[in-house]
């Protein structure tokens, strides 16, 4: 027995001197920015004379802006990431697309000016050990690790020089450059054009020590809200990240699940919410919250009117799509924060007296239910106290809809941080 009691005890002796007291975990890697991949429906015929009415242009030419346009060429989108890492790797989608993408190079670099890439920082992507890809249909491709230090806030180029067309819908809310032939490793791009469109870059993941927990914000465009010009951050997803990273130590980190238009229950302006849950928010590494803002549209949109002829929705329905989320998520160990829809008062596509009190209805539902782990009072931070079910004026970007960059910093600086733990 002394013998075997012996050889025990050394043999713990040499584990420990063989494991340092200070090593460290390995670095993980973690989502740092996001772009859900969307595809949009015919526009109604109301709708394009709506957009005709207020641009003043021939419904003709609203209609055939708002087809989906082939690229070809080099496309360069700018984007921001919101954690910190030593290398990266760069996410690039034809899960919407209706033919292979193919690819002659792609590149990463940090962002300059507009779309200039600061000098010395470009990087070549590579897939499988060679520059060029072709992507199936319903596809992503995810690239090698890219030695390009970043930290959480910084902007990067990602370009794509493409060897077959890339259809682009100016309806997905963000700005893009074009230019003529393969400039994907050019600094700056000659004969460039700006055009509206959604992002086929759909991810950058960093390596990250300490790894930070993602929280993804999923809902529409009031979630979506960052996309409307270059460098103009201020969606609440990206301030709450600004938030996180300086109060937090880096323990949590944000990325944007958001798209234009979106709906929890309908397709037609991206997959339904229910659909992609599992695309733009489970599958994250490292996902321990989802926030929830959707519902606006499933309101707003149904019915006949501006979007076309669409189900009535009722609160119930709506209800029914929040638990949903909320089982699959607590499926996955993630927790469920929902944000009450915020105030539509005076929108002419999405209120009424029948859709103000559906809204009211829902929103009664996830401040007392207490069947989400956590909610978040978005409609109260945002509303006018002396005409509720009504944006504050200075919270109002102008369409009684959208809040303003004021409407957005007030969302996220009114989220209790303690939710996240």
């Amino acid at each position: 027995m002394m013998i075997i009691g012996r050889s025990v005890a050394g043999c713990i002796a040499v584990l420990l001197a063989a494991t340092p007291a200070s090593a460290k975990p390995t670095p993980e890697w973690r989502e740092a920015f996001q772009s859900s991949p969307a595809t949009y429906d015919a526009p109604s015929p109301a709708f394009v004379k709506a957009i005709a009415q207020f641009s003043k242009m021939a419904p003709e030419r609203i209609a055939e802006a708002m087809k989906p346009q082939p690229l070809l060429g080099t496309v360069r989108y700018r984007v921001s990431v919101t954690a910190g890492g030593s290398k990266l790797r760069v996410r690039i989608s034809n899960e919407e697309g209706e033919m292979p993408l193919r690819l002659a190079s792609a590149t990463v670099a940090l962002a300059g000016d507009g779309f200039a890439a600061r000098l010395g920082t470009m990087r070549q992507l590579a897939f499988g050990g060679t520059s060029t890809v072709t992507i199936p249909t319903g596809a992503p491709a995810i690239s090698e690790a890219v030695e390009l230090a970043v930290a959480p806030g910084v902007e990067l180029l990602v370009s794509l020089s493409l060897a077959s067309p890339l259809l682009n819908d100016a309806r997905g809310g963000t700005t893009l450059a074009l230019a003529p032939g393969d400039q994907a490793n050019a600094d700056v791009l000659r004969d460039v054009k700006l055009l509206p469109g959604r992002p086929a870059v759909t991810g950058v993941s960093v390596l990250n020590y300490p790894a930070a927990s993602i929280v993804v914000a999923m809902g529409d465009s009031i979630t979506d809200g960052n996309r409307s010009e270059i460098g103009a951050l201020h969606g609440w997803p990206e301030q709450l990240s600004r938030r996180l990273a300086a109060g937090r130590k880096n323990r949590f980190t944000v990325v944007n699940a958001g798209i234009g238009g979106n709906r929890l229950l309908t397709a037609g302006w991206g997959d339904a919410g229910l659909a992609r849950l599992d695309r733009d928010a489970l599958r994250i590494e490292g996902i321990s919250h989802l926030i929830l803002l959707e519902g606006t549209n499933d309101i707003g949109m149904s019915g006949k009117g501006f979007f076309g002829d669409n189900p009535e929705v009722s609160a119930g329905e709506l209800v029914s799509g929040y638990r949903q989320v909320i089982a699959r998520a607590h499926d996955r160990g993630v927790k469920v924060i929902l944000g009450t829809l915020t105030p539509v008062g005076g929108s002419q596509t999405h209120s009424s007296p029948t859709k103000d009190a559906i809204r009211e209805a829902v929103n009664r539902w996830i401040r007392t239910a207490g069947e989400a782990d956590g909610y978040i009072d978005f409609d109260k931070l945002t509303s006018d106290p002396a005409a509720p079910g009504t944006l504050r004026k200075d919270y109002d970007s102008g369409d009684h809809l959208h809040p303003s960059d004021a409407g957005y910093t007030a969302m996220a600086n009114g989220i209790d941080l303690s939710m996240l733990r």
